[in-house]
């Protein structure tokens, strides 16, 4: 449960970090953040497995590039889906799902639970 938790804190962080940057995503109020980070975590959880599998041949085609578009895809339609979370463009859709999950795995790499080492 702990690990969960902190992936999730991670993710709200980066995407309150990807937000305040100023590439045209934004989410209003504060609270938006939290409903947004998880409807991002279920979607590519649940949703992107699919859809990858559906776009394999593409994906193979365009040597694994199209996952960029896919990853930007799924970022773009959370606005529809959580009130208050707007995404302007697809190139702000695209720079804010990179921007994410780059730091969602820099903060997770950092804070992650696993023992350290004396």
């Amino acid at each position: 449960m702990r690990h969960w938790m902190v992936r999730y804190v991670c993710s709200v962080l980066a995407l309150w970090v990807v937000c305040s940057v100023g590439i045209g995503v934004s989410a209003r109020p504060a609270t938006t953040l939290l409903m947004a980070a998880l409807v991002i975590g279920l979607a590519n959880s649940f949703v992107r497995p699919i859809l990858k599998l559906l776009t394999a041949p593409l994906n193979c085609m365009t040597f694994g590039l199209f996952g960029f578009a896919l990853n930007a895809f799924l970022f773009f339609v959370v606005q529809f889906v959580v009130p208050g979370f707007k995404v302007e463009s697809a190139v702000a859709a695209l720079f804010g799902s990179l921007a994410m999950g780059a730091l969602s795995s820099l903060l997770n790499s950092l804070l992650s639970d696993k023992p350290r080492a004396a």
